[in-house]
């Protein structure tokens, strides 16, 4: 163990999120916000920092790799402001009756939680709330999930349905309507998460030893996890992971756990039957005989151990983790409030301990520069799109933002249009893993010239030109780039 002293919390270091892929890390601090995209083990570079005069961010939340942002303030923590950042619009700026304690977005919609009520806001038309969820179960943690909402896919929020029991209510964000309640633990819930087709959903409880892993339509059982029982520990994050199917779940402790899902029932090959070992065997023999049994008691008979874990050098109450394809290969990522970023190898094929490959020390933002939007950035706070409409002749000329000439596809018109019309459709630009919302429109320039970047094209150059949902990827090799936020230190 690592001295304590060396992973003191930090002072600037108020909140820690990845984005809803793990391709992404976001952190507010004292200073503001900071959000990276994690394109190399090599460094990891900050894509946006945020204007000089956001101070106290303590929630930080970004769609996917686009430019919107959403972040709240220590001294505002009613209000939610949504920006998009390449552009220094500030989308929207709504109070809410009392303190926000989470936020979260997808493809179409941002999700407000307070204690005891969450407002669902459409992307389509940020100035409406289009749904409040009234007399939830009290929830200080604002613990709440939301699935990607893809286009032609279910679109769910689950949030708990008890303070003291461990129900799941999961909510159709679509059709607005409640849609099933899930009976997951006899305590009270601790973490939530979807995986990325919205199917399925992990719950952990305050107990913090079994993680289970149930079908969203309807409410069964698929899997269930043991942490292990050696002490108490707080689960605190758990991440889904697609091919292969794996679940990460961080907690209070050192250890990251790393489940595989892999369906009871197939069959070993026949040459594993053979050679197998007799722990082996007893495992199999009570697998199977766990089916002949009522389901409250084989549940504890079919619990299976991790596939693989990590190691932390030090204990954190804030841990989160998932895995991250870096490059195409995968890696499991953990970061916490103590002020470090971890990047772990994972072997797919025989699991085990993970292999710690990098390490970062994050050292609060760096000097604003041009990366940041103009202080003086449009304000669009609860405005109606009409409204918007007015003053966009007025401030078309002035949208010189973070030294990027606009040029005629950043008129305020289409960013007024798109609050209304704009089609989220999925789509994937080449040469870019990541999906964004799709930009149409005549006017669209994907040939811009950055003045200090070069050439802008598409997503393998500084910006997709799409005026609701910027992606920016700045180049490594400027010779004018911001030091890193994250320095490199040895493991």
């Amino acid at each position: 163990m690592a001295d304590s002293r060396d992973f003191e919390a930090s002072k600037e270091i108020l909140y820690v999120s990845f984005n809803q892929t793990a391709t992404g890390l976001n952190i507010g601090s004292k200073t503001g916000y900071t959000s990276y995209d994690l394109n190399t083990t090599n460094e990891v570079i900050p894509t946006f920092d945020s204007p000089t005069d956001i101070k106290d961010v303590r929630i930080v939340e970004r769609v996917f790799s686009t430019s919107l942002i959403a972040y709240v303030q220590l001294e505002k923590p009613r209000t939610l402001v949504l920006i998009h950042h390449v552009k220094g619009l500030v989308i929207i700026e709504k109070s809410f009756p009392n303190t926000i304690l989470s936020v979260r977005m997808n493809r179409t919609n941002v999700v407000v939680c307070l204690e005891d009520r969450i407002f669902i806001i459409s992307i389509k038309n940020l100035t409406q709330t289009i749904h409040e969820i009234t007399n939830t179960q009290t929830n200080e943690k604002g613990l709440i999930a939301l699935t990607y909402g893809e286009e032609k896919k279910p679109s769910f929020l689950a949030y708990p349905g008890s303070s003291t029991i461990g129900n799941v209510q999961i909510f159709d964000t679509i059709g607005m309507h409640a849609k099933i309640t899930i009976p997951a633990h006899n305590s009270a819930l601790a973490a939530l998460a979807f995986d990325e087709s919205g199917e399925k959903i992990a719950t952990a409880s305050i107990k913090g030893t079994v993680i289970r892993i149930f079908s969203v339509a309807k409410g069964e059982q698929l899997y269930e996890f043991r942490r292990g029982v050696k002490r108490c520990a707080e689960i605190n994050c758990l991440s889904f992971c697609k091919n292969p199917e794996l679940l990460c779940v961080s907690s209070n402790t050192e250890t990251i756990h790393i489940f595989k899902l892999t369906p009871s029932d197939v069959p070993q090959p026949a040459e594993e039957e053979e050679t197998e070992g007799w722990m082996e065997m007893f495992n199999r023999l009570v697998t199977q005989s766990a089916k002949l049994l009522p389901t409250q008691m084989s549940g504890v008979l079919t619990q299976q151990r991790s596939f693989a874990h990590v190691h932390l050098p030090f204990v954190s109450k804030s841990t989160i983790s998932a895995i991250s394809f870096i490059s195409n290969i995968p890696y499991v990522v953990v970061t916490s409030l103590e002020g470090f970023l971890y990047i772990y190898d994972i072997n797919m094929d025989t699991g085990g301990p993970c292999q710690l490959v990098k390490q970062y020390r994050l050292e609060g933002p760096p000097p604003k520069t041009h990366r940041s939007p103009d202080n003086n950035h449009k304000k669009y706070a609860n405005l109606d799109s009409q409204k918007i409409q007015e003053h966009s002749l007025e401030l078309d000329d002035k949208l010189q933002l973070g030294n990027v000439s606009p040029g005629p596809s950043s008129s305020v018109h289409k960013l007024s249009q798109a609050l209304q019309d704009e089609n989220l459709e999925s789509n994937t630009t080449e040469g870019c893993s990541e999906s964004f919302p799709k930009c149409d429109g005549p006017d669209t320039d994907t040939s811009q010239q950055h003045p200090d970047y070069g050439n802008i094209n598409g997503c393998n150059g500084v910006f997709e030109s799409c005026d609701y949902f910027s992606t920016v990827n700045y180049s490594n090799d400027s010779n004018d780039a911001l030091p890193p936020i994250l320095t490199q230190v040895e493991p």
